[in-house]
């Protein structure tokens, strides 16, 4: 498949990033054992040319953390919009999902090569395929898991969910695959389904969430679709059939065991708006109800998710200023509240 084809689609399917500075600020409050102050209505990274494509929010350190597509680096910005460095060496390319492991205070880094960053190589373009462990307290690599191995064709690892056992789940949008990584750090191919097989110079699976009744729910970003991936039978994959149409699908996040929100953009000028989506289920995520939308600016390109409690915020991207060559480049990447 063609690499400007593909580069082109992969953004589109990529999963959001950050934003850090202060703004305005509403009566919602930290809790859960955090600090009790309002939470912004936004933050902003405050870093030209970042293009962040993934971000999680620490329960423990009060902080979210951000990645960016062009440059392999990756900051924490606190509840005040202050921004700090946290990790940026030779093998970090192109960052896009993250996830927190809470118990072990670990950042769980999908490390990939689209063809966009500045460190771009061929000999990872397409090809680089690496979950790489820091430890949030000191910003210290703790592991690397290499997973190009397990499976011959492209690679780009998306997005990356956890389970409460620490077993470790990875989406990769050019084949068609959910690999798992143990606590131990083996991995395996999970599941191998003809169903997650993408387009042709484009991007199948992408945002990937755990439920606590032991599946995996993952989205399948140019169909628009969710799929339901029991971990005791993962062969078993089930489509979940929703009541509306969703365009496309990147990243996800469970509010809870009945509640889904997820990120739909557009890169490619058809005629829908990017938009982050709340959906319900009453039958285990048999089906699901499209029931609240969240439209997001035009050419904000959200792509992820992260909670402080119950409150949503999403990060836009600007992805299709970054594909234009846009001069100068974007400044300022919002982390906004969702609102339904």
């Amino acid at each position: 498949m063609k690499k400007t084809t593909k580069i082109l689609n992969l953004v589109m399917v990529l999963g959001l990033a950050f934003v850090t500075s202060s703004c305005s600020k509403d009566d919602d409050s930290i809790s859960s054992g955090t600090v009790s102050t309002p939470l912004p209505n936004a933050i902003a990274i405050n870093e030209s040319g970042f293009y962040p494509e993934g971000i999680v929010y620490s329960k423990s350190e009060q902080k979210f953390y951000a990645g960016s597509i062009l440059k392999g680096k990756i900051i924490s910005i606190d509840l005040s919009g202050n921004e700090q460095f946290f990790a940026e060496d030779t093998t970090l390319v192109s960052i896009l999902g993250l996830a927190i492991d809470e118990t072990n205070n670990w950042l769980i880094v999908c490390n990939s090569d689209p063809g966009m960053g500045i460190k771009t190589d061929a000999l990872t373009m397409e090809k680089l395929a690496q979950i790489i462990v820091y430890d949030l307290l000191t910003g210290n690599k703790i592991r690397t898991t290499d997973l190009s191995g397990l499976i011959a064709g492209g690679h780009l690892v998306n997005d990356v969910t956890i389970d409460n056992n620490g077993n470790i789940y990875v989406t990769n949008s050019f084949s068609p695959v959910v690999y798992k990584i143990d606590a131990s750090g083996n991995a395996s191919i999970l599941v191998n389904d003809v169903q997650f097989t993408p387009p042709m110079g484009g991007f199948g699976l992408n945002g990937i969430v755990y439920h606590p009744d032991n599946y995996l729910i993952v989205g399948k970003y140019d169909e628009g679709k969710l799929f339901k991936i029991p971990l005791n039978n993962p062969t078993n994959v089930t489509q979940i059939t929703l009541d509306g149409t969703v365009n496309t699908v990147d990243g996800l996040l469970l509010m809870d065991n009945n509640t889904l929100v997820l990120v739909s953009n557009n890169l490619s000028g058809a005629p829908f708006n990017d938009a982050v989506y709340q959906l319900t289920t009453t039958d285990g995520w048999v089906t699901g109800s499209l029931d609240n939308t969240f439209t997001t600016p035009s050419g904000a390109v959200p792509t992820t998710l992260s909670m402080i409690d119950n409150t949503v915020y999403v990060n836009y991207s600007f992805l299709t200023s970054l594909l234009g060559g846009a001069t100068p480049p974007i400044k300022e990447f919002p982390i906004t509240k969702v609102s339904f």
